[in-house]
């Protein structure tokens, strides 16, 4: 009955505009504001129900150039992404019941990294249980699955066949190059002068972190379209023109990060190809454990305490370098801050941590006043400038291993999936991903980025990309949402 009504075109649209007339009339009566959006919500909603692909395609369309509207509402609210993964979320739900018998569940959940990341999720629900501040935790549980759902579980089912995967990074590619686009020319108006950085980008990016991310991690899918593109055809030229302006962006970022993401990008692309990106993570782990523990014998860390009146922000390019090289350089000096806190503050909460969203109500007791520099305060809120940490401190040992763990075998099991890969197109989508997630990765070392919509998308869409590819290659992948719900 129910799928009946989805598939009656003027129930639908009647059912609809009643819908859109009542809340109109009740955004005047109230006059609540945010209520305006609801009518446009609801007209989108149907619309979706018929083909909820485009609503996926939709959101990937958006993810650019979607503003925060804290500033203009009381809600800190992503727009219009964070409503049409809301939306997804709750259409999603309706297209697996209807197509249950369909969906090869058994292949998709004995995936090892869908296990991983649902090991994770039940973890976070634990850690909000043992919240400090609970409705900052729920809150936060309640975003990861709006997360999870439309960039994970549903691309999944998605990415079934070639062309729905080429249209969701050509909508994606083709509005991170108008915005970025825009970024340059404004930024050229001011000489791309390092202490100006921040204007240009808003109101699409918070900071020029986000921005230098989000741009250095799609340069290895531009590349994978590149190469997918027949020479000299409109897509080859438009993925050409997007890899030189996309370097050009991250250069002119000015984030430290996102060049090293971009270098690392490159180097995956060789490991992978010599089957040894596992061995390397492996050696990365163990030289980060190494380093903790010498750092930590005998305080060790106090040593390398920074002069407060020389970590000072540079107006720059040359100054900066030189400063992240001699550590004297603000925004390093201030993750030296931040980190030994977290460290110190996991020694109290070390299995379930202090609660998702709790790191700023608790950290300033646990800091070091030797490593307090100009930007301690920290009125914007931020946390601890490393995810492995944010998750230690926030939900404790359990949470930070299965983030390591899910890294690790990102790269292995990925690596497994592109030698078997058959097909030309599989092994370019699965290396692009593989490269999208390194830069992603050394971008999200020093930041906690995987919580934004711009990054975290990117992440949960490049695992999604590799997981169906293999499900694909062995035939297990058997649903097609061609009619929607």
């Amino acid at each position: 009955m129910m799928k009946a009504f989805f598939h009656n075109e003027k129930l639908l649209f009647t059912t609809g505009f009643i819908a859109f007339l009542i809340t109109v009339a009740l955004s005047f009566y109230f006059q609540f504001q945010l209520l305006i959006f609801i009518p446009s919500i609801l007209l989108v909603g149907f619309f979706f129900i018929r083909d909820i692909r485009s609503a996926f395609f939709l959101l990937i369309f958006s993810l650019p150039f979607s503003i925060n509207l804290s500033e203009l509402t009381k809600l800190n609210l992503d727009f219009p992404d964070e409503p049409l993964m809301l939306l997804l979320t709750l259409f999603f739900v309706f297209f697996v019941l209807f197509n249950r018998k369909s969906i090869d569940f058994k292949s998709i959940l004995k995936n090892p990294l869908v296990i991983i990341i649902l090991l994770a999720f039940c973890w976070t629900l634990v850690s909000v249980l043992h919240s400090e501040k609970s409705l900052l935790s729920i809150k936060y549980i309640l975003k990861k699955v709006w997360f999870l759902i439309p960039f994970f579980f549903f691309p999944i089912l998605l990415f079934n066949d070639e062309k729905s995967i080429k249209k969701s990074f050509q909508l994606l590619l083709t509005t991170l190059f108008i915005i970025v686009a825009i970024v340059v020319v404004r930024f050229s108006a001011v000489g791309f002068r390092f202490e100006k950085v921040h204007d240009p980008l808003q109101p699409f990016f918070q900071n020029h972190v986000m921005y230098g991310s989000m741009v250095s991690c799609a340069i290895p899918i531009t590349f994978g379209a590149f190469l997918l593109s027949r020479k000299l055809s409109l897509q080859w030229i438009f993925a050409l023109l997007s890899i030189v302006l996309f370097l050009f962006a991250v250069y002119f970022s000015y984030s430290r990060a996102a060049w090293m993401g971009v270098l690392f990008a490159g180097a995956t692309f060789v490991m992978i190809r010599l089957r040894i990106m596992h061995y390397a993570f492996l050696l990365f782990y163990i030289l980060v454990f190494t380093a903790v523990m010498w750092m930590s014998n005998h305080n060790k860390f106090l040593d390398f305490k920074p002069k407060f009146e020389k970590t000072i922000m540079h107006e720059s390019l040359e100054d900066h370098i030189m400063a992240t090289i001699q550590g004297t350089d603000i925004s390093s000096a201030e993750r030296y801050y931040r980190w030994i806190a977290a460290i110190r503050m996991s020694n109290d909460r070390p299995i379930t941590g202090v609660g998702p969203n709790n790191f700023y109500d608790y950290y300033k007791s646990y800091t070091v006043s030797s490593f307090k520099t100009w930007v301690s305060r920290n009125p914007e809120r931020s946390t601890t400038h490393n995810y492995f940490l944010f998750m230690l401190v926030e939900q404790g040992y359990p949470a930070m291993i299965l983030y390591a763990l899910l890294i690790f075998m990102i790269f292995y099991y990925g690596q497994k999936v592109y030698a078997k890969c058959k097909g030309r197109f599989d092994k370019i989508v699965v290396m692009s991903s593989l490269c999208m997630i390194a830069a992603l990765f050394v971008n999200n070392f020093f930041s906690e980025l995987l919580e934004t919509d711009k990054i975290g998308s990117l992440f949960y869409l490049g695992i999604a990309a590799i997981i169906a590819t293999d499900l694909r290659q062995a035939n297990q992948l058997k649903i097609y949402p061609d009619q929607g719900i």
